[in-house]
């Protein structure tokens, strides 16, 4: 007698596995990211590395981006959260199969 698996056992779902990783290793960096401008707009607004009009209007301007990426990257994990729970705990074997074929 052969067994014979079941083509809709359930298996995790290697796509939530993956988004919860991705959360993980994000998470850990998301303050660095977040900072990242930061250094260089202090540096250049603080007439100790550059002077003068044209200092002034780049430092606003980075002064601009390093405030929206500190925006962005606050949406980045909600985004991921959001993903892991419209996940199933579980999937058929086949739709693992596609899954992990696809990556």
């Amino acid at each position: 007698m052969s067994i014979v698996a079941d083509p809709e056992a359930k298996v995790p779902n290697p796509r939530k596995a993956d988004l919860e990783r991705l959360r993980s290793d994000l998470a850990k960096e998301v303050e660095s990211i977040r900072k990242a401008l930061k250094g260089p707009t202090e540096e250049i607004g603080g007439d100790k590395v550059w002077v003068g009009k044209n200092a002034r209007a780049w430092h606003t301007e980075l002064a601009g981006r390093h405030k929206r990426l500190g925006e962005q990257v606050d949406k980045l994990l909600p985004i991921i959260d959001a993903a892991i729970r419209s996940e199933p705990e579980k999937v058929s074997q086949s739709e693992a199969r596609m899954y992990n074929k696809d990556v």
